[in-house]
């Protein structure tokens, strides 16, 4: 019996002595180069709450598009003395609407849970109106961070840029292009997702960083959102419809006989042209115009100026299929921004002045 609990008080000795040299640190190695950095500590249940409410709406998706021109009506009758007919906020606390950096950060289907489970004092409309009305007032609301002109410039650039592989109607024209038509796909998207993709490409997509301003990609981007929804609102200009101030169409081939279908002093041309001008020019020909590499020519001086306004085509030919080391911009810009851009390069002599 004594040499039984002698093995058991032994056996319990030695199982100790382990246990403590499995904690102990090694002895005799270097400490590590990099320190193993403090965790945050686990927060204890129940000790802080979320700042969002589960969201337990179920997206029921429409048979049709929804359409931005009913979603108005839904608008004006249940949400405008909140948030004001034009989107901006009527009370405080209410959400505004025109705020791009918001409305570009959120998809659509956040917005549509938002109206049916409501939000803060803002009530829930799941009960009051249906699943299409609230999609309608969806895109209502989505509209208020765009404009016709904007959807009409879009979609000049997705035909030019897009249309090829995606297909002129968004469906995805080759093997494995995206459908803009999914519903389900498109409204669990921020704008800003997709401008991330337009402006560095993916997989095969190329990158348009360079080939499209900023304020251009997001036309693209605010176009594609169209087909998943009806955009056209009656006070407004439609996507492709004419208007008896619309610009006469512009030919995009380069012929030195075209005229600048602008007039020299119309200031929305020379205001987008400027854009264009600092975006693409500037680097070679200055800011102000006056040449900033050698041998470009010098847009302030009179002389130049006198040649640009009497030889317009000349100088776009210039512009589209490229001059010396200067690149083309025919694929780059539209004959439109083009014409902007020779618009306002014809303004900086009196500029100068």
């Amino acid at each position: 019996m004594a040499n039984r609990t002698w093995i058991i008080g032994s056996s319990i000795t030695l199982l100790f002595g382990f246990g403590l040299a499995a904690c102990a640190p090694p002895s005799g190695l270097p400490d590590g180069p990099t320190p193993i950095p403090t965790l945050i500590p686990v927060t204890e249940a129940g000790v802080s709450e979320s700042t969002t409410a589960p969201s337990f709406a179920i997206l029921s998706y429409p048979v049709l598009p929804p359409s931005a021109e009913d979603g108005q009506k839904v608008y004006n009758a249940n949400c405008a003395d909140c948030h004001g007919e034009d989107g901006a906020g009527a009370i405080p606390g209410s959400r505004n609407f025109q705020d791009l950096d918001y409305m570009r950060g959120e998809p659509p289907a956040n917005f549509y849970v938002a109206v049916t489970e409501g939000r803060g004092n803002m009530p829930a409309y799941g009960d009051l109106l249906s699943s299409d009305e609230r999609w309608d007032v969806v895109f209502y609301i989505w509209r208020h961070s765009t404009s016709a002109e904007v959807l009409e410039t879009g979609q000049e650039l997705y035909n030019k840029n897009c249309a090829s592989c995606h297909g002129e109607d968004g469906s995805g024209e080759l093997l494995g292009s995206a459908d803009f038509t999914d519903m389900k796909q498109m409204d669990q998207l921020a704008p800003r997702d997709l401008y991330l993709t337009v402006t560095q490409g993916r997989g095969s997509m190329p990158a348009l960083q360079s080939l499209l301003s900023q304020e251009n990609r997001w036309a693209i981007i605010d176009y594609l959102r169209t087909f998943t929804y009806e955009p056209d609102l009656s006070q407004e200009i439609g996507i492709g419809q004419a208007t008896g101030t619309e610009q006469p169409p512009i030919e995009e081939a380069c012929s030195p006989e075209q005229t600048n279908p602008f007039a020299w002093d119309d200031e929305q041309a020379m205001q987008a042209g400027k854009e264009i001008y600092l975006i693409q020019c500037a680097m070679c020909h200055g800011p102000d115009g006056s040449g900033g590499l050698p041998n470009t020519p010098d847009f302030t001086s009179i002389e130049v100026n006198s040649d640009i306004i009497e030889n317009p085509g000349s100088y776009l030919c210039s512009i589209s299929g490229g001059l010396g080391i200067m690149p083309a911009f025919g694929e780059a810009l539209s004959a439109q921004e083009r014409w902007q851009a020779l618009t306002y390069v014809g303004s900086l002599s009196e500029q100068g002045e």
